[in-house]
């Protein structure tokens, strides 16, 4: 069994793929594949879970394995990536909020260590969504709630 890892930061990711493509797990697995990324399981996707356009969340690295998803910060975080560019789908809106609060529960990560992509790597905007909104619709927002700060993200 893998040693435990020390997760202290949770990162927010886009697939950059149009919002009309529905891709998952073994998509991203075979595109990272192809860069030479593999974790010591085989598992070439840099990131621990997807969201795919259904909402529906994939696996993929195994939490205590590093992520390949921000260089520099992969040693103690866990990357989530939501499949597309511009806008989430709200059942992937959803599942968002629902993957963060459940894993800021599981390793005790803090709000301001839920970040976008883009917050590390200024030549990034991956995720291409306000993570001002994501983090507010975490704190003040019951999850039943979240179809209202969804439209309020896509206007």
């Amino acid at each position: 069994m893998s040693k435990t890892r020390n997760i202290e930061q949770i990162y927010v990711h886009c697939s950059d793929s149009p919002d009309t493509m529905d891709v998952g797990f073994t998509e991203i697995n075979d595109w990272h594949a192809e860069k030479g990324w593999k974790s010591p399981s085989g598992i070439s996707c840099g990131y621990h879970y997807i969201i795919r356009r259904d909402g529906v969340v994939e696996r993929g690295r195994p939490d205590q394995e590093p992520g390949t998803h921000v260089k520099g910060h992969n040693k103690r975080s866990i990357g989530i990536c939501w499949i597309g560019k511009e806008k989430p789908s709200m059942m992937q809106y959803h599942s968002l909020l629902s993957i963060i609060r459940g894993l800021m529960h599981q390793y005790n990560v803090t709000m301001e260590n839920v970040l976008g992509h883009c917050e590390v790597n200024f030549n990034k905007t991956c995720p291409n969504i306000s993570m001002l909104n994501i983090r507010g619709n975490l704190l003040f927002t019951k999850i039943q709630d979240v179809e209202k700060g969804y439209r309020e993200l896509i206007g």
